[in-house]
């Protein structure tokens, strides 16, 4: 449920603003990774954007501001299931506001760049942290006040430059940045994601064959310059006989590697 207002300075330039409430329950996994002391509960979102766009000749860029209100957010923990999935429990407060920022030039007739980016703060008011002492089954606990959000990058950023070399074929550089993550909701240093930034190449074909409207031919080269880096990871924090550890776990990503794809429409 929602409601949006748009004014146009013309054809080619307006500002709009917004306001969206969503709810949404929790899926299987929430349940079956609880137990009957911590059920989830449904999470409530209250949304509020404003923005601006504009087109040029040949670039078009917007700008779009956000606040993203929460009560009883499904926020990933850091700790994993028996199968190495992430768990998740509800948080009373928090929020993500930032700003997003996208653009595309036409440079030449054949070349085009396209980039987005956003900024954003991903906090949690209050949050506790539940630790069982597996030598003696008592529980500890650990509080927080305005930390950040798990697996939620400050900076994130994308980039493609396409050159059509042919009327039916091109090639693109795919550019991702990702910021830091923390593995928890404690903002510790100690338990993070680095940041990353990586390139693709894709190499693509199409053209219509034989009364099939469109045969596309896909090459993707991921990761091109090998980038080392880890997309995921958790964290687990355990206690015994008083003494607190934690281990992280990381999921290494693939350096080169290739996808051929073909797609065919009828």
């Amino acid at each position: 449920m929602g409601a949006i207002l748009t004014y146009n300075f013309s054809d080619k330039s307006n500002v709009y603003a917004s306001v969206a409430v969503g709810n949404k329950e929790p899926n299987r996994r929430d349940f079956t990774d609880s137990n009957i002391n911590s059920r989830p509960k449904p999470e409530h979102l209250t949304d509020v954007e404003a923005g601006y766009r504009t087109q040029f000749s040949n670039v078009s860029l917007g700008i779009n501001g956000f606040a993203m209100f929460y009560k009883d957010q499904l926020i990933n923990t850091g700790k994993l299931n028996d199968v190495g999935g992430q768990t998740r429990q509800n948080v009373p407060d928090s929020y993500r506001a930032g700003i997003e920022i996208d653009g595309r030039w036409q440079i030449i007739k054949n070349l085009s760049w396209a980039a987005t980016a956003t900024f954003s703060r991903n906090k949690i008011k209050d949050f506790t942290e539940f630790i069982y002492d597996d030598a003696n089954g008592a529980l500890t606990t650990f509080n927080y006040s305005y930390t950040n959000i798990a697996f939620s990058p400050s900076i994130i950023a994308s980039s493609e430059i396409n050159y059509n070399v042919l009327p039916n074929a091109s090639v693109a550089l795919l550019s991702k940045y990702v910021g830091k993550q923390n593995l928890d909701n404690t903002s510790a240093d100690t338990r993070t994601l680095s940041s990353f930034f990586v390139n693709d190449i894709r190499l693509s074909y199409n053209m219509p064959l034989a009364g099939i409207k469109n045969v596309g031919l896909s090459l993707l080269i991921n990761n091109v310059f090998s980038t080392l880096y880890e997309s995921n990871g958790g964290t687990y924090p355990y206690l015994y006989a008083g003494d607190l550890s934690r281990s992280n776990y990381y999921y290494p990503q693939a350096t080169r590697n290739f996808l051929l794809s073909l797609n065919v429409k009828f």
